[in-house]
């Protein structure tokens, strides 16, 4: 799979970074997005928000271990700032109150799954073993009720809806049980935003990548020649057009994917792990308000069991500190709630959050988005049920003669992050380099 022109599909950071690592290497790249911006999930928010501040209603950390994030920003210029370095406190409720641990919740998690933890790693982590796809079977809250888990651990799970978008009924325990005997718990990993919003990122990957970028257009069909792609495309006017190149990487989600004719077409296991493959529902939510009630606390990151979700202080990073600025990330069934909520208004929100002194606080601006509502996406990012098996995740990278697959659900080690996208665009640009 050789040849100067590839066209990418999708400008999220998994296909920002395939062009740029492509255009490196002097192939002539055309970008095609379905929407009016890049960066797709990532996406900063600047209107209505005052002095200057703004928004991540899209992807938001970096975590210590990112390297391709790390690596790339630097690149390009920009700076990263450590943020929330105490990590998140859980908050959940119980026996007719509520308990906050920092780190007890996750011990008692662990504990809980040591049995598995201790049969993934005999297996070697390998996804392929019938150890692993075993385990792969259950959901978080069925393992739960087999240990006799507390209420307090059943609440500690449904407190990670902020981070794997999943209720624990809909969650395999494959990505838990993985995420402890690899890494321990994520509340001890150290996290950084980039410093004034990931649109600079963005705009400094297109600024620094000379490839063509058509906005607007939807990917209809790719067919494939033995030695060329053709690309059809559908424009804002309903117009067809056809690209032709000697490649095409593919970054959507498979969502978007599962839609686009493929021809000759996919092996058909491959195409069951596509449409297989599940995306968790996720209500971002961000609060600019007067003061600095949660800026002054030693806990500004918290994890609940609520409506609430994830939330945390997210003004560090930002270029002005005039204001205040609070996010909420509600994954699972706490998305859909948090939606009722704050299309309420702000008010509402704050109310839950008496104990943190915010319910009075003066809201200034406010801005929410749900993703499972996104029709090019259609969820947060991805995630693994107990249905899904996971000797099925290296079909989702698996080349097609001259299509090569990307995007966070393809990356092996960090679906859902940025750094997956990222990790996994570079993975795609280098397959077409070195063929």
């Amino acid at each position: 799979m050789t040849g100067g022109r590839v066209v990418v599909v999708g400008a999220g950071l998994a296909g920002l970074a395939a062009a740029h690592e492509l255009t490196q290497h002097g192939r002539v790249v055309t970008i095609v997005e379905a929407r009016a911006r890049a960066g797709g999930r990532v996406w900063t928010a600047r209107d209505r928000f005052l002095d200057g501040q703004y928004a991540e209603l899209g992807g938001e950390f970096v975590d210590d271990d990112h390297q391709h994030v790390r690596a790339l920003v630097a690149r390009v210029g920009l700076e990263l700032v450590p943020v929330l370095q105490r990590g998140f406190t859980q908050r959940h409720r119980s026996d007719g109150g509520h308990r906050v641990k920092r780190w007890a919740g996750w011990t008692e998690l662990q504990h809980a799954f040591e049995p598995l933890i201790r049969r993934y790693r005999a297996a070697g982590g390998d996804e392929r073993s019938e150890t692993v796809r075993e385990l792969s079977t259950y959901s978080v809250r069925e393992w739960l009720r087999l240990q006799h888990a507390s209420d307090d651990v059943h609440a500690i799970a449904d407190s990670m809806r902020g981070f794997f978008l999943a209720d624990p009924d809909e969650l395999s325990a494959l990505p838990l049980v993985a995420l402890m005997a690899e890494h321990g718990s994520p509340a001890r990993t150290g996290i950084s935003r980039l410093v004034g919003g990931n649109d600079r990122f963005v705009d400094a990957l297109i600024g620094a990548t000379p490839a063509q970028v058509l906005f607007n257009h939807h990917v209809i069909a790719i067919a494939q020649a033995t030695d060329r792609v053709i690309v059809r495309l559908r424009d804002a006017a309903e117009r067809q057009h056809e690209l032709e190149a000697d490649a095409a990487i593919v970054t959507v989600p498979t969502t978007v994917l599962s839609a686009i004719e493929i021809t000759p077409a996919l092996p058909e296991p491959q195409i069951h792990a596509i449409r297989s493959l599940k995306y968790g529902c996720a209500t971002k939510v961000v609060l600019q308000y007067e003061g600095d009630t949660l800026r002054r606390m030693r806990a500004r990151a918290f994890a609940t069991d609520t409506h609430l979700g994830a939330f945390w202080d997210s003004t560090e990073g930002q270029l002005s500190t005039a204001h205040s600025m609070l996010t909420f990330l509600c994954g699972g069934s706490a998305s859909a709630a948090m939606r009722a909520r704050i299309e309420r208004g702000p008010r509402e929100v704050l109310s839950d959050l008496c104990w943190l002194d915010l319910a009075d606080a003066t809201v200034t601006a406010s801005q929410h988005y749900s993703w499972e509502a996104d029709p090019l996406v259609g969820g947060g990012y991805a995630y693994l049920d107990p249905a899904f098996d996971p000797a099925w995740l290296p079909l989702l990278s698996r080349r097609a003669g001259h299509i090569v697959f990307a995007g966070e659900h393809t990356s092996s080690e960090h679906q859902g992050y940025m750094e997956g996208a990222i990790e996994s665009g570079l993975r795609a640009a280098r397959e077409i380099v070195s063929a």
